[in-house]
């Protein structure tokens, strides 16, 4: 698709990005404890929000596409967290997801990120993610999200493992991931 740009988000983007997680992601019977629209704007206010790394997809200046990456520690070990990442329903299956995603990885590498994971299907592995299992990464024992857990390292170091810990507005006043 053409004249798609992909820019930072600045502060008033957050009205048409909330519009579009709710479009992604809003369906009868949606957990009502959590919902990505909601986070995207929860999320600004961690001490795991990068600015630098919250994007925007536009087509002639409209809004059409969001994704985070966030701080997240394996150990002591600093990467990232991918999503939520959203595409407007008329926009989807454009290519649109898949160009957020690469220029992510590009802008996470550039500041010297050493990893990026996420909780997923397979899409994600044509962008090189890989079960996080495979390397004893998980979000918690018996969690049954570690099947999902996918991990990319951005300059070939795997030899990180255990749980990961999310950024704060990833979990509810429990602890608990939501």
């Amino acid at each position: 698709m053409k004249d798609i740009i992909i820019r930072q988000a600045a502060d008033n983007d957050i009205f048409e990005i909330k519009e579009i997680l709710r479009k992604a992601f809003d369906r009868p019977g949606k957990n009502e404890s959590f919902n990505e629209w909601e986070f995207a704007d929860k999320v600004r206010n961690d001490s795991g929000f990068i600015r630098e790394l919250c994007f925007v997809a536009t087509n002639n200046n409209q809004i059409i596409g969001y994704m985070l990456l966030s701080k997240a520690l394996i150990g002591i070990n600093e990467g990232l967290t991918l999503g939520p990442l959203a595409v407007k329903p008329s926009y989807q299956r454009k290519g649109i997801g898949k160009k957020l995603i690469e220029y992510g990885l590009e802008k996470a590498k550039g500041l010297n990120f050493e990893w990026i994971a996420l909780t997923g299907g397979d899409y994600y592995t044509q962008f090189g993610f890989e079960p996080a299992l495979r390397y004893g990464i998980v979000i918690g024992e018996d969690h049954p999200e570690n099947l999902y857990l996918k991990i990319k390292f951005l300059n070939g170091n795997v030899s990180i493992s255990g749980k990961i810990r999310f950024c704060d507005s990833f979990y509810d006043e429990d602890g608990d991931l939501l």
